[in-house]
């Protein structure tokens, strides 16, 4: 008789939490005024201060970084967005050469000389405003892949 109260025991101990686990994934009905599919919102990059990096010229090991957004600040200063790694390790500058049909601009990321022995692999958003010689006007604003002068 003893046996049979274990397994009840083992049994409704087991159950619990997994009864608890498969109520727990069910709520209440969804909202009928919300669309499963609609499109998540989009803030408006006004209200968010943005923070450009201040350009580096004392870095090592400088590489190219692909940005991934790009948008005309004014008539003459471009804005470039992209992955970079910790300010405490890495800073950042840009090179831009110009053309009448095109402007070629390359995020450039590089040790910094006062880094520390170890630094870790860490991510951030980072951004930085350029200056064009001219007027951006029509002209296409693409990655340059090859700069000149890479330390």
């Amino acid at each position: 008789m003893r046996r049979r109260y274990v397994t009840r025991c083992v049994s409704v101990t087991f159950m619990v939490p997994v009864l608890f686990l498969a109520l727990s994934g069910c709520g209440s009905e969804p909202d009928s005024s919300s669309d499963s599919t609609a499109a998540p919102a989009v803030t408006d990059s006004s209200s968010v201060p943005q923070v450009d990096d201040e350009p580096r010229n004392d870095m090592t090991n400088e590489h190219i970084v692909e940005w991934d957004q790009v948008e005309a600040v004014s008539e003459t200063s471009i804005r470039i967005s992209f992955t970079a790694g910790s300010e405490s390790c890495f800073g950042t500058r840009a090179v831009v050469e110009e053309s009448d049909a095109i402007i070629a601009v390359a995020a450039i990321e590089g040790t910094l000389p006062d880094a520390p022995e170890a630094c870790t692999l860490e991510a951030r958003a980072a951004s930085l405003v350029v200056e064009t010689k001219e007027p951006i006007g029509d002209r296409e604003i693409i990655l340059l892949l090859d700069p000149q002068g890479l330390k």
